[in-house]
């Protein structure tokens, strides 16, 4: 087939990730070499990978990163590739003609039956629907595979009858009924236990159940009166005579989408250890501390969750098959950190100890070859797959701990392990930290470079690959105004990080790119709040908030205040050295020490001294225990966010975020209590970090 042009490519479906590797080797080896093969700047392919291409044969599968699948996908574009060796991977999604397909095999390993058997129908014809796609151009495809004996051929037979289609699936499940029932009662779209089963009985999926079943969906009562019985258990549901109320913590277990099991692990693991992971907070005077130790902590801690194991229900996320393979490996995080663990013992899940180690590095900046070594056989794809899933868990654990310990929340309404005062205090500062060690996690970069994943380079590709954003770390350029820097030897560094012989364009998008960093969000952030402000009557205050600088900028937050109708007091003055600018009273909460800090250029940002000034001040006046605020205009480096989060009782917001909470409390979209809570969490207060609107 690969020799008739018209029959390429042609893909080979694999039921194993292994065959993938092999027969595209064994195909590579009889072909002739070809020409180079070009990388795009800054993406990381393994060199098998290309070697291989530069024969016409490609892999594709799971274990690859996203950047090699797509790399593969756009050689298969071109032509490139003639032959292609591939999982069900590829039959999701590609857009373009397929001459042939070869199915190497057909049938699976089912784990729970003990056998290989055929694959779904469904699945089979969407495998071999990639061949000769509708609207394409190109001839009619061929799709081929074997049968070793009659019975065989006769399963054969019925896959590659494409007029006979499978009946649908069974929809809804009693195996399902877990996040189901939450989200039916979190929604408020029943308020007890027999609307909540008329509400599944009422489904396609009861339909379909009822037709094969003569009794019904009566069995399905009992699975539902288990699954409320376990919300009652976990505290994310309260059950009355004749109605059930959802609880703060099941209302953010349900945004979240994480299991019940998993936020009381994460609140209890949390409550016993937050004293200890305080002390892994970045410190600017102790450059012995670093992030890294906090992201194997939580990486490990998510890894070892419910999530990844059947309590409570089927695992949501899974580890990959090849990191708990090869055994426990060598793992100095764990050994060093053992007795902070939110999971004991470590070694007794190989899983997420080698899973989380792979992260730890992934996320400290190590690059692929290192990363590859620490695990035998575990590719960068099946890490980048972890760090989605890690990354996931850890921000629905962020919004539920920022959710239950908030300060207006009674004690009868916060899970036991943080009605303690102390030790609710002690978790809720970690609330910002675990949100962005998931950042962190997701993109495989250390803190103080995160905010150049989001440059915008105006042309594709829009953003800087993770390789391109480690060397300019590495060159020193780390702060914005360090890679917009345009003298000489600055220059010369961004463009040696860049590679720009290869691509000499590069260099100076991404200095123009840090020039507009953050001026451009805030830019449309402030067309929002404009246009938003006019049909409630704050026009004049959200521009004066915008554009003031220095004393100005304290006359529009005093305007701002005023027009919020929140009450507060001037601590500064004549002969008052030292002293913070307002204590702001919000409802009868503890108030707010709050200091103003600007600076003149837009691009210009406040660091994390002046940002920290407002803890220094409140000392002064004898105010040591109350929270503080440091609102910036416009913005503050990228490197204060990690710095602040140690302080305990400093919030640093800047002014476009204010903006959006000013708008929500005018538009009704959030509570008084709610703002509080989002003003007072340790750390830099984000838009997104505020609550759903109601």
């Amino acid at each position: 087939m690969a020799a008739d042009p018209a029959r390429r490519p042609i893909i080979v479906f694999c039921m194993k990730v292994d065959d993938t590797f092999g027969l595209a080797k064994e195909a590579a080896a009889v072909r002739p070499a070809g020409g180079d093969v070009t990388i795009p700047p800054g993406i990381d392919i393994d060199r098998n990978l290309v070697d291989i291409i530069s024969k016409g044969v490609a892999y594709h599968n799971a274990e690859l990163s996203e950047a090699e699948r797509l790399f593969v996908e756009q050689k298969l574009a071109d032509g490139a590739i003639d032959i292609v060796f591939a999982t069900s991977t590829l039959a999701a999604g590609v857009n373009f003609p397929l001459g042939g397909a070869v199915f190497a095999g057909w049938k699976r390993w089912n784990f729970e039956r003990r056998l290989h058997e055929a694959i779904p129908r469904a699945e089979f014809q969407n495998m071999a629907g990639r061949v000769g796609r509708m609207g394409q151009q190109g001839e009619q495809g061929h799709v081929l595979l074997s049968a070793s004996s009659a019975e065989d051929l006769h399963t054969a037979k019925k896959l590659m009858d494409a007029a006979d289609q499978e009946a649908l699936g069974s929809g809804i499940t009693p195996e399902q009924f877990g996040p189901l029932v939450l989200q039916i009662l979190a929604g408020k779209l029943c308020n007890n236990r027999g609307q909540v089963f008329e509400f599944l009985a009422s489904t396609l999926s009861a339909s379909r159940e009822i037709n094969r079943n003569l009794s019904g969906v009566d069995h399905w009562r009992p699975h539902v009166d288990q699954q409320i019985d376990r919300l009652i258990a976990q505290g994310c549901v309260i059950e009355a005579v004749e109605s059930i109320t959802v609880t703060a913590l099941g209302e953010a277990v349900a945004r979240s989408g994480l299991k019940p099991e998993t936020a009381i692990y994460f609140i209890n693991g949390l409550a016993q250890k937050s004293p200890a992971l305080a002390k892994l907070l970045p410190d600017p005077t102790d450059r012995s501390l670093n992030e890294n130790d906090m992201a194997f902590v939580l990486a490990h801690a998510s890894l070892a969750s419910p999530e990844f194991t059947n309590a409570g229900g089927p695992a949501t996320r899974r580890i990959p098959w090849r990191v708990p393979a090869p055994n426990l490996v060598t793992n100095p995080y764990a050994q060093r950190l053992d007795k902070i663990l939110l999971f004991q013992p470590w070694m007794g899940n190989h899983g997420a100890a080698n899973g989380a180690l792979l992260l730890a590095e992934w996320a400290a900046g190590a690059n692929r070859q290192a990363i590859e070594e620490l695990v035998g056989g575990v590719r960068m794809g099946s890490v980048e797959a972890m760090a989605r899933d890690v990354a996931w868990v850890l921000t629905g654990v962020a919004e539920i701990i920022f959710t239950v310990t908030a300060p207006a929340l009674a004690d009868e309404a916060r899970p036991v392990a943080l009605v303690d005062p102390t030790t609710r205090s002690s978790v809720r500062r970690l609330a910002r930290t675990i949100r962005r060690q998931a950042a962190r996690i997701n993109a495989g970069l250390p803190g103080d470079i995160l905010w150049a994943t989001s440059l915008d380079l105006l042309e594709r590709p829009r953003r800087l690959p993770r390789n391109h954003i480690l060397s300019l770390r590495s060159a020193g350029l780390i702060r914005p105004i360090d890679i917009m820097n345009g003298l000489p030897d600055v220059d010369s560094k961004r463009r040696s990080a860049l590679d720009a012989i290869k691509n000499p364009a590069l260099a100076n998008r991404v200095r123009d790119a840090a020039k507009r960093w953050k001026i451009e969000d805030r830019n449309y952030a402030k067309s929002i709040h404009q246009r938003r402000a006019a049909a409630i009557g704050g026009s004049e205050v959200i521009n004066a908030l915008y554009a003031s600088r220095n004393h100005a900028f304290e006359t529009a937050f005093e305007a701002l205040l005023g027009y919020l109708a929140i009450p507060f007091q001037h601590l500064d003055g004549r002969g008052k050295i030292g002293h913070p600018d307002f204590l702001v009273t919000i409802e009868k909460f503890p108030s707010l020490v709050v200091e103003l800090k600007s600076k003149q250029a837009d691009h210009d940002m406040v660091n994390f001294n002046d940002a920290t000034d407002v803890l220094r001040a409140s000392e002064i006046i004898g105010m040591r225990e109350h929270p503080c605020v440091t609102l910036c205009n416009p913005g503050v480096e990228p490197s204060v966010p990690g710095l602040v989060e140690r302080c305990g009782r400093l919030c640093v917001v800047e002014v476009s975020d204010l903006a959006e909470a000013a708008m929500r409390l005018q538009e009704g979209t959030l509570s008084r209590a709610e703002f509080y809570n989002w003003l007072t969490t340790p750390g830099i207060a984000l838009r997104e970090d505020l609550p759903h609107g109601r």
